[in-house]
């Protein structure tokens, strides 16, 4: 009798659990796109532009052109992402954190909090360099992800993801956090994918494009033969 008591329970919990998930990941409730999106920075970003509260921005650099293009989109959409901000960088290496402190000293009413991640995979390193070095990126950026979601709480907040493969693990965390914690609420991750990702997806568009809030490409035939979920407002950097 104690067995068919905790096989209910389990079944119960397990099917709870099961229908959250589906909850919380966008694929199962979106619908692909077949035009043009309107390019609105409120719509595009999901932000509550209404509130009284300053918004609470976390972005994420990766190196290179990935640092190139999310600085661009800053400044592209810095009265709704800068204007009175609080945001939280995330950065891999010391030369995206130089460059990224130079361009927000324009904006000098945002607060900046900094966090260093380890970068999920080094180039041409090999299969146990890899898993060790995932291994620490995991641990590492769940306690930032932690402490930065929780900093979150109670104020209008973005999660602004693009390019490198940390952010595929920042964004499983973000998730594992609203299915097992489901008072915190959505984490509105959005993943911009790449200026130079045309007709195929880069491998970190793959995986997220099943788990953000919000995908967006800039390129038209990405999204018609591709990823018919995201959203194309045309070239945003």
């Amino acid at each position: 009798m104690k067995t068919a008591y905790l096989a209910s329970l389990v079944l119960i919990v397990s099917t709870a659990y099961v229908i959250r998930l589906i909850a919380i990941l966008p694929f199962f409730h979106t619908q692909a796109g077949t035009e043009k999106d309107t390019k609105d920075g409120v719509n595009l970003l999901k932000i509550r532009k209404s509130s009284k509260k300053p918004l609470k921005i976390f972005v994420f650099l990766g190196s290179g052109g990935h640092t190139g293009e999310m600085i661009r989109l800053l400044e592209n959409y810095q009265d709704l992402l800068l204007g009175k901000s609080i945001v939280y960088l995330g950065y891999s290496d010391e030369a995206s954190r130089q460059r990224f402190a130079h361009f927000i000293k324009k904006f000098g009413h945002c607060k900046v909090k900094y966090y260093e991640f380890m970068k999920a995979r080094e180039v041409k390193a090999t299969l146990l360099q890899s898993v060790k070095t995932i291994i620490g990126t995991l641990v590492q950026s769940f306690v930032h992800v932690v402490r930065i979601r929780f900093a979150m709480c109670g104020s209008p907040h973005l999660f602004l993801l693009n390019g490198p493969g940390t952010c595929c693990i920042i964004s499983f965390w973000l998730k594992i956090m609203e299915l097992l914690l489901p008072l915190l609420g959505s984490s509105h991750i959005v993943y911009v994918e790449s200026l130079a990702r045309i007709n195929t997806p880069s491998l970190t568009g793959k995986i997220l494009y099943w788990v953000v809030d919000e995908f967006i490409v800039q390129w038209q035939e990405l999204r018609d033969n591709y990823l018919p979920r995201s959203k194309w407002f045309g070239i945003l950097v």
